[in-house]
C-alpha cells in the first residue's frame, strides 16, 4: 500500500483498476481537476495490473493514494479494499476504463447531503454490447422482483454511498463484478434512502474484462444468490403453494370424478409443497442471520476504528 495514512476528508473517490494502463491517467487527471480545492480524498485500487498501469498511477506522486493488491482479486475486491483504505464518511466509486464522467462527481456530492446513496444509471443502454443485454434485463427482473419495485439499472459502477453502511453490508459482497448489485439489493432491502440519477456514459477503452460465456453463467449463479441472500422465502413459498395446490385439487377432482379414493400422486404433490416450504423457512432463518452478523462485523469494525483514531 502507497499514500498517507487513513485521512479525514469527507469523502472518498475509489477507482478500482485493472490493465487499465491507457485511460487511467486521464481519468484521474479528469477527477483532480474536478476536485479543486474540495477535501476529497482520491483512491486509486490497482487489482494486480500485469501491463503499465502501476508506472502511470506512480507519476501522481501523492496527489492520490494507491492501494495495491499483488494479484487480480476481482472488482468487488477492489472497492472494499478502497473502503477500508478510507475514513471518509462517503464514499463514491467509478470506473477507470473511461465511461463514466467525472464532472458529474460534485452532483453525487451534492445529492449525498439528502440521500444515503446515491444510484447513477445509464441513459437506454449507453455502452452496453447487445450481447449482454439479455442477462441484464433478466438481473433487472430478478432484482425487481425481490425488492417490489422496478429498477432501471442495476449494476452501474459510478455510484456513492455512506461508508459506515457499506461496512455492515461487507461480509455479504462479493468479490467479483455483482458487488454493485448485492450492495444495491441490501440497500434496497433495507429501506435506505437511496435516489438515482441518470448520467451519459461513454464506450469504454481499451479491452473488458468481461467474458460471455464464463460472465453469463455468473449472471445466472447471481440471480440464484440474490434470491437465497435477500429473500428465500419468497422464492420458495410460490413454488411450494404451486404444488400443494396441484395435489389439492388434484384430489378434490378424483373424489368427485371417480370414487372416494386417496390418491398418491396428490398426497406427493402435497407432502412436496410441505417440505419446501419448510425449506424456504430455513433459508430465510439462514439468510437473517448471515445479515444480522454481516451488520455486527462492521459496527464492529467502525468502533475499532474509531478507537484506533482516538
Amino acid at each position: 500500500m502507497q499514500g498517507n495514512k487513513k485521512g479525514t476528508a469527507t469523502v472518498a473517490i475509489i477507482v478500482p483498476v485493472f490493465n487499465e494502463a491507457g485511460p487511467v491517467g486521464e481519468v484521474i487527471e479528469q477527477i483532480l481537476k474536478v476536485r479543486g480545492d474540495a477535501s476529497w480524498e482520491v483512491i486509486v485500487v490497482d487489482d494486480g495490473s500485469r501491463d503499465a498501469t502501476p508506472a502511470v498511477l506512480a507519476a501522481f506522486g501523492d496527489r492520490i493514494r494507491v492501494v495495491t493488491h499483488p494479484v487480480n482479486y476481482g472488482y468487488g475486491a477492489a472497492l472494499k479494499s478502497g473502503i477500508r483504505a478510507t475514513r471518509a464518511r462517503d464514499v463514491i466509486f467509478l470506473d477507470a476504463d473511461g465511461q463514466h464522467d467525472p464532472q458529474y462527481i460534485p452532483v453525487i456530492v451534492e445529492r449525498m447531503q439528502q440521500y444515503e446513496f446515491v444510484i447513477g444509471k445509464r441513459r437506454n443502454e449507453e455502452g452496453v454490447p447487445l450481447i449482454r443485454r439479455p442477462g441484464k434485463l433478466m438481473l433487472r427482473w430478478v432484482v425487481s422482483f425481490l425488492v417490489g419495485k422496478r429498477i432501471t439499472d442495476v449494476n452501474y459502477g459510478f455510484r456513492g454511498g455512506r461508508r459506515k453502511l457499506y461496512l455492515r453490508m461487507l461480509d455479504l459482497l462479493p468479490d467479483g463484478f455483482s458487488f454493485s448489485t448485492t450492495s444495491l439489493v441490501y440497500a434496497l432491502k433495507s429501506r435506505l434512502n437511496i435516489t438515482e440519477i441518470e448520467i451519459p456514459t461513454a464506450p469504454r477503452k481499451g479491452t473488458s474484462t468481461v467474458r460471455m460465456v464464463r460472465d453469463g453463467v455468473g449472471t445466472l449463479l447471481l440471480a440464484l444468490r440474490l434470491v437465497m441472500l435477500f429473500d428465500p422465502l419468497r422464492a420458495f413459498a410460490y413454488p411450494a403453494l404451486g404444488l400443494m395446490s396441484v395435489g389439492l385439487l388434484y384430489q378434490v377432482y378424483i373424489i368427485f370424478t371417480v370414487r372416494l379414493k386417496v390418491v398418491g400422486g396428490s398426497i406427493l404433490l402435497i407432502l412436496a409443497g410441505i417440505i419446501l416450504f419448510h425449506f424456504g423457512l430455513l433459508a430465510d432463518q439462514i439468510a437473517s442471520l448471515r445479515k444480522e452478523m454481516s451488520v455486527q462485523a462492521g459496527l464492529l469494525e467502525d468502533r475499532l476504528e474509531k478507537i484506533d483514531g482516538g
